[in-house]
């Protein structure tokens, strides 16, 4: 049987040997059948190009995507072909790059193939032509002489091979006007016709892709408010120390404060900073916690620092100001408050460590991704965690009491937090991003 794209064999032979290839491609390798197809049209836009003396995109931009982009942003490909260009070119990348095959599928997209064909002849070719119906190819894979058919194609397929090649690469030699291009190309845009067939596969690529674009674009918000509440909580953490110690020292010339827990129970504004501030970030980490967390122990380390910096923001540490016997929101006495908050702070930042260190550099250790910017990140993730531990401990220890009045431990507890901050600042893309 003759191919259906026969009349092109004397315009334009390369497309006739690619559309002929993949019929003879379509039931023995459906996979090639999709790469010739999309091969075909490719090089028809590239015929485009060069009959209309257009500049392609420059540089790594000039793709066969972006150059469909080119021709519809200058109105010269209608809807009907723009769909046809991006079914053919998306089907060619899945043959390519997932070794996608599907006969089925390719029995349409030849019909399609066909389609756009028709119209590139009758605008840069025999404006006249009037083309015969599509003629659906037989199925010859239950008739007994199926082998021979196989081997009969192999040669064939080899000679158009070859055909196509050279095709390619003589010039091409239509020369039209342009403002005759732009009157057969309205004649032949009105002129196409698709099958219901092809119609509901077009229909049904078009919805596809529109939903993938949707889970692409809320995938991108989800993201933006994870890289926001990172930030938020990295410029909390790094600014709630010196606001404490500036208002407590300047603002209200109080003694220079030996821990920023003490300075919970002051009976003035400054007795609020700490517990609003640590209390967002309990809040934060718990919004983290329940949208963001992607595994266990993402969802662990989120919850407990949420929990911990909960009991904080309840609790104040008692100092020399406390005046009541009840304090804190649930009105425990000093002593007890004291223990819950320490406690508090203890699981608190004993999750940020972890959730640091164990965490933030997950998706950075890939060997075959890994940048200097990933490499230094998750040297600052690692160094931070350590120097948050060493923090937390002299904190602890103060606590007790072992280093009584001489260890100023609010430096320790400065440091901690900022050094939490700036790993948040730096997960949530604010520092150190990767060049490329």
């Amino acid at each position: 049987m003759s191919s259906n794209f026969l009349f092109l064999a004397e315009r334009f032979p390369a497309l006739e040997k690619m559309g002929n290839l993949a019929e003879i491609y379509l039931y023995t390798d459906p996979n090639t059948c999709l790469y010739k197809m999309g091969s075909l049209a490719e090089t028809i836009v590239n015929y485009i190009f060069e009959i209309e003396n257009l500049t392609p995109p420059s540089g790594n931009d000039n793709t066969h995507a972006n150059r469909i982009k080119l021709l519809q942003k200058k109105n010269m490909l209608s809807n009907t072909i723009s769909n046809i260009f991006y079914v053919l070119r998306i089907n060619r990348n899945e043959a390519v790059h997932a070794g996608y095959d599907s006969i089925e599928e390719c029995i349409t997209l030849i019909e399609m193939a066909y389609t756009l064909s028709v119209w590139f002849m009758q605008i840069y070719g025999d404006n006249e032509y009037e083309p015969l119906p599509f003629v659906a190819l037989e199925d010859f894979r239950s008739q007994a002489n199926y082998q021979e058919l196989i081997d009969e194609n192999k040669k064939l397929s080899a000679e158009l091979e070859k055909a196509q090649a050279a095709a390619l690469s003589k010039p091409l030699r239509t020369h039209i006007h342009t403002s005759e291009l732009r009157q057969r190309a309205e004649k032949a845009n009105r002129r196409v016709r698709l099958s219901d067939k092809e119609t509901s596969y077009i229909i049904d690529v078009l919805t596809e892709q529109s939903s993938d674009n949707e889970k692409q674009r809320l995938t991108e918000s989800r993201k933006s408010f994870r890289r926001f509440l990172l930030q938020t909580m990295g410029v909390i953490s790094i600014l709630v120390g010196p606001l404490i110690l500036f208002t407590a020292s300047v603002t209200h010339r109080l003694a220079f404060p030996k821990s920023l827990s003490e300075t919970a129970a002051y009976a003035n504004g400054t007795g609020a900073i700490l517990p609003f501030c640590i209390g967002a970030l309990a809040v934060l980490a718990l919004v983290y916690a329940i949208v963001y967390a992607h595994d266990k122990l993402d969802k662990l380390f989120t919850i407990g620092m949420a929990a911990g910096f909960t009991v904080v923001a309840m609790q104040p540490y008692s100092s020399a100001y406390t005046e009541n016997t009840q304090i804190g929101l649930l009105g425990a006495s000093p002593l007890v408050s004291n223990i819950l908050h320490i406690s508090g702070y203890s699981i608190g930042f004993g999750c940020m460590i972890l959730w640091i260190m164990l965490s933030f550099g997950k998706s950075d250790r890939r060997t075959s991704l890994r940048t200097q910017e990933k490499r230094l990140r998750n040297t600052i993730y690692y160094c931070s965690g350590i120097a948050m531990m060493m923090s937390l401990t002299l904190f602890i220890f103060n606590s007790t009491g072992l280093f009584g009045d001489a260890f100023p431990v609010v430096f320790a507890e400065c440091a901690m937090l900022l050094f939490g901050g700036i790993s948040c600042l730096i997960k949530g893309g604010l520092l150190l991003r990767d060049k490329t």
